[in-house]
């Protein structure tokens, strides 16, 4: 005997006496809430995975601007003279941020309105309208127009150095980065590389 079979069964059972009421409508509770439960996960199932957001997408530009940053000071650093083996490990605060470009248009309207009355009324108008431009490439994708992109905002390098235990050396190394990167020196910590 199926569930709707027995369903069918307690609905038309003829003692219609107040326990059986109350018997039948938390019976006809509990499999509403069975439905609702095999429902859900049937349906999940059936969903496909959301779309990569685009904030783990500037995470990973945020990692690659870090990674490029790093390598180009490593470079540098790598060529003056006392340092040996260089590894640089650069900290924004912040992702990449783009502004985009909008159409703004801006309207005023004044109307004055006299009654039959001679009752006076001046109507002032302002409208201000602001749209996303938009572009089409040549496969029909659709995106904003970026006006700017601002890359993100350095807080602090960290540089591990050969030669960084001489403190003459350590502070050719502060100031080039101070230099390339507009840095504060709290900002920059040197340490000497360490064997092994």
């Amino acid at each position: 005997m199926g569930i709707l079979d027995e369903l069918k069964n307690i609905l038309n059972n003829e003692n219609k006496g107040s326990h059986n009421i109350l018997r039948n409508i938390i019976i006809l509770g509990m499999i509403g809430i069975l439905l609702l439960l095999f429902t859900g996960l049937f349906t999940n199932e059936n969903k496909t995975s959301p779309p990569v957001s685009h904030g783990s997408k500037n995470n990973e530009v945020k990692v690659l601007y870090e990674e490029r940053i790093a390598g180009e000071i490593e470079e540098i650093i790598s060529l003056v003279n006392g340092v040996g083996k260089v590894r640089v490990k650069v900290y924004t605060d912040s992702a990449l941020e783009y502004q985009y470009e909008y159409n703004e248009s801006r309207s005023n309207k004044v109307t004055d309105e006299i009654d039959q009355n001679g009752g006076e009324r001046k109507i002032d108008e302002d409208r201000f309208e602001n749209e996303l431009v938009i572009i089409r490439d040549a496969s029909g994708g659709e995106s904003p127009v970026v006006r700017k992109k601002q890359q993100p905002a350095i807080s602090g390098i960290l540089i591990v150095a050969q030669g960084a235990e001489n403190s003459k050396i350590k502070m050719n190394i502060i100031t080039a980065v101070r230099s390339l990167l507009n840095l504060p020196v709290h900002k920059i910590s040197v340490l000497p590389y360490g064997r092994g």
